[in-house]
């Protein structure tokens, strides 16, 4: 009897997560692996959200002559009489992917990784959040019977390690909003003192700082236009970013997470973070002090990442969102993504018709939690 070419396995333990750091890193590595797929984000939201949310792990893996060649963290997790099976993440606005050996890529093993994930991490409603349109999983997902959701974003990426240079790439765009790239800052620095600064994991207390400082802003920002997210006043989700900031990165990276802040004489009027891939940074989250709205700190400090990352040969994944600045810096290049709601049992049906029943009973309230 021949051996299957691929072992599937389901890790459920936190010995066994910890167990897969070196071989993870080293798939990471080959996949060119975006922030949110490293073996690191995917502990620290794992240790500081998911388990003391009460999560369990399924973490399905595939090896190859003993080589880890896929991973899919999921975790699972109880509501009174049902079950909830989701990607493993920080619960803000996280992509949906699964991390493959591009030498390994391929329909069959996309869906081999599904039907595990529907055998062997079996639950009653199953969560997929801003799931790549063009995705094999996406076309697995959405023939799925108990399909009950979905809900249509867009996102953009900036592809900026094609580039030659800044100063080519600048001039090659038009205006957005009436300026042209570093107008923006050029008018801020007749106002001020000005200054960019990109903390590390070595800045610890001016990291969290920061963070609180930007966490505030966005609360007041979600206050006045009505765009709320659990998230945003959660602790926990407040001590992943500040893990996040301060870890190191592993093997040849410098850092899982970097902090920009944006000052006028010496105080902060826009902070921003962003995640770091293997080849890409993603923007996580950007807040600013609404007394300078008139400067637009906001928009200087995404010109200064997309100038950043085009310097350091990296692409710019600019978030879900139909912001107007996302199609500008990235030229147009916008995907969709859907956010899939399957119900995964005949329970499961039970409870998506029990939840609709209560939504339509309540006031309409927007349901994309925005993060950038």
């Amino acid at each position: 009897m021949h051996k299957p070419l691929h072992v599937i396995d389901v890790i459920n333990t936190h010995k066994g997560f910890h167990a897969l750091r070196e071989q993870w890193h080293e798939l990471w590595v080959r996949a060119k692996g975006e922030h949110h797929e490293s073996f690191m984000v995917c502990w620290l939201a794992w240790s500081r959200v998911a388990k003391p949310a009460g999560r369990s792990l399924r973490i399905v893996t595939v090896r190859r002559n003993r080589r880890l060649i896929a991973v899919w963290p999921l975790v699972r997790s109880r509501h009174r009489i049902w079950t909830v099976l989701q990607p493993l993440s920080s619960e803000s606005a996280d992509y949906t992917t699964v991390l493959v050996d591009p030498d390994h890529a391929s329909r069959q093993l996309t869906e081999s990784i599904w039907l595990a994930a529907l055998k062997q991490c079996a639950a009653d409603l199953i969560l997929l959040p801003y799931l790549d349109c063009a995705s094999h999983l996406y076309r697995l997902a959405v023939e799925h019977e108990g399909l009950v959701g979905e809900k249509d974003d867009s996102y953009a990426i900036a592809r900026l390690s094609r580039e030659a240079n800044w100063e080519s790439f600048a001039a090659s765009l038009g205006t957005m909003s009436g300026w042209k790239p570093g107008a923006l800052r050029r008018r801020a620095e007749k106002k001020g003192k000005l200054e960019a600064r990109m903390l590390g994991p070595r800045d610890t207390q001016e990291n969290a700082c920061m963070i609180d400082w930007m966490l505030a802003s966005k609360r007041e920002w979600a206050e006045r236009t009505n765009k709320k997210g659990t998230w945003l006043y959660s602790h926990a989700y407040r001590d992943f970013l500040v893990a996040l900031a301060n870890q190191p990165g592993e093997g040849d990276e410098e850092a899982c997470a970097r902090i920009l802040v944006l000052r006028m004489d010496d105080a902060p009027i826009a902070v921003s973070l962003v995640g770091m891939g293997k080849d890409s940074i993603l923007g996580v989250m950007s807040s600013f002090d609404p007394q300078h709205a008139k400067l637009m700190p906001g928009a200087i400090s995404v010109e200064a990442w997309v100038r950043w990352a085009l310097e350091h040969k990296q692409d710019f994944d600019l978030g879900v969102g139909d912001e107007r600045f996302k199609p500008y810096w990235s030229k147009g290049n916008v995907a969709a993504v859907s956010s899939l709601q399957i119900a995964h049992s005949a329970w499961g049906r039970v409870v998506h018709a029990m939840r609709e029943v209560r939504a339509s009973r309540r006031p309409s309230m927007p349901v994309r939690q925005e993060n950038t």
